[in-house]
């Protein structure tokens, strides 16, 4: 792995992912979706629901990166039960705000 490829790494990790909204000032840059869709049954005992929705939050973090952004705020997440008469699915979806955070001289 580069060294390019390390930092947007680490940048993507440091993308701030909130349900609610956050106390400093900021500039609004999108709106990001995710979606992703799982062959199981998520009531079976082996199935890690954080593990599903962390695939959701990594693309959430990876289109505010896109963008240079500093976090996505009011977060929703959401999913779907799909039965095509053969198999079960269900689809996560996550929608948030990117936002950039902006510096202040006051304070």
């Amino acid at each position: 792995m580069s060294t390019h490829e390390q930092n947007q790494d680490y940048y993507v990790k440091e993308i701030l992912l909130s349900t609610g909204n956050v106390n400093r000032p900021y500039i609004v840059r999108d709106i990001a979706f995710a979606t992703e869709t799982f062959d199981l049954d998520v009531f079976n005992e082996s199935s890690d629901l954080n593990e599903l929705l962390s695939g959701v939050k990594q693309q959430l973090k990876e289109r505010a990166a896109s963008y240079g952004a500093s976090a996505v705020i009011n977060c929703h997440f959401d999913h779907n039960h799909i039965n095509d008469g053969e198999h079960k699915y269900i689809k996560i979806f996550a929608y948030g705000t990117i936002v950039q955070y902006t510096q202040t001289t006051i304070g």
